[in-house]
């Protein structure tokens, strides 16, 4: 759940770069937030605004100013960028940046719903592939679409937007997001993942939505932490083939066991930050400011007023004096846990903050892992 977890899209070589960009501090990997707007309203969402509230908060950023920015980028090293929002496609001047940042040989993923893919996106994608496109998929059926999202014809514009851009041979992965809303349709989103042979990653924990984190956790959208770990355990069994889920299974257990025994000796120390956020990673919100990651809200570092160096250096040195809670650091539990700054700051307020929900969430994790089936 932790080290990473957040890079397990990479290849084997692609992860040693960025090994050796963390250890020698090198932005390496950066995503660009381009807007706050989609033309979806999930319930879950902890981003998207309406015209009228991000006028409020700000402005878009031109592409003259987002490639200014990427100028910088590359020569401070960044080489993987992701290009999310809201929904990027709707980013008015989205080619000509795409195009661009290409040439500058930017290695790029994009994150989108895909109900805006028609044709011509795919055979733009097709003509200038990105290292892959992601496709969230949120049910199995209109009717789950329109419940969770909002969006009445969401599924259907989904399945066609992820054949379309396999016709023009882009590399597509889903994401999915479970809630209490589309959980019962987890088996029938496996099974057509399975059909159209794209591989899926599964997100059955969700951070607390921006319009629900002043309520307790059974009212809010998200699983019960009993259910999120019954479908994370079933997520993973359907990720990897029986063997490799066999070998991980035994080596997490193994690693809790070990931590249980380990117990009586350890006191509780200082648990630093385990992810690759501020390290050799960032992301620049669409009101321009720089972030180890899309869910820390600090540091926050305006970089288009100052030079991205300047503030690489700057957020390396804020990101590294965070701490996490201290009992964290010696529970038999951390290697199912996902505790992070972010999470913990979500859930409790607090980098060293704890979490009813997250405590939870890893004991039930580990009681799927043990029985196994």
């Amino acid at each position: 759940m932790n080290e990473l977890s957040d890079f397990s899209d990479f290849s084997n070589v692609e992860l040693s770069l960025l090994q050796h960009a963390c250890s020698n501090g090198i932005p390496i990997n950066g995503s660009l937030e381009l807007l706050p707007l989609c033309n979806m309203d999930c319930a879950m969402c902890y981003v998207r605004l309406d015209h009228k509230a991000m006028e409020q908060a700000g402005r878009l950023r031109t592409v003259d100013e987002w490639l200014k920015l990427a100028g910088q980028m590359r020569s401070a090293g960044v080489l993987f960028l992701l290009l999310t929002g809201g929904e990027p496609l709707l980013y008015p001047d989205f080619q000509t940046l795409y195009l661009e940042l290409k040439k500058m040989g930017m290695i790029l993923t994009v994150n989108t719903n895909g109900t805006l893919i028609d044709q011509t996106w795919a055979q733009f994608f097709g003509q200038h592939k990105p290292r892959r496109v992601n496709v969230s998929v949120y049910g199995s059926s209109n009717e789950t679409y329109q419940a969770l999202c909002h969006y009445p014809d969401g599924y259907d514009r989904t399945i066609r937007a992820i054949h379309l851009l396999r016709e023009n041979g882009v590399d597509v992965k889903i994401n999915c997001s479970i809630t209490r809303i589309n959980k019962r349709d987890i088996d029938q989103i496996l099974d057509i993942c399975a059909s159209l042979c794209v591989p899926i990653h599964i997100d059955s924990y969700m951070y607390p939505a921006t319009r629900e984190r002043t309520m307790d956790y059974p009212v809010q959208s998200r699983l019960a932490p009993e259910e999120a770990a019954e479908i994370w355990h079933k997520s993973l069994k359907a990720e990897m083939d029986e063997s490799q889920y066999c070998l991980y299974r035994e080596h997490l257990l193994k690693q809790i066991n070990q931590r249980r025994q380990a117990a009586e000796d350890e006191t509780a120390g200082t648990m630093a930050m385990e992810c690759m956020a501020g390290s050799c990673s960032f992301t620049v919100s669409w009101q321009g400011f720089m972030r180890p990651c899309v869910m820390l809200e600090a540091p926050s570092l305006p970089v288009f007023s100052s030079s991205f160096g300047e503030c690489w250096n700057r957020l390396k040195q804020e990101t590294a004096q965070i701490s996490l809670c201290p009992d964290c650091a010696a529970c038999a539990y951390r290697p199912l846990c996902h505790v992070c700054a972010a999470s913990a700051f979500h859930e409790s307020g607090s980098y060293r903050g704890k979490s009813e929900y997250l405590c939870k969430l890893a004991a039930e994790c580990c009681r799927q892992l043990a029985g196994g089936s």
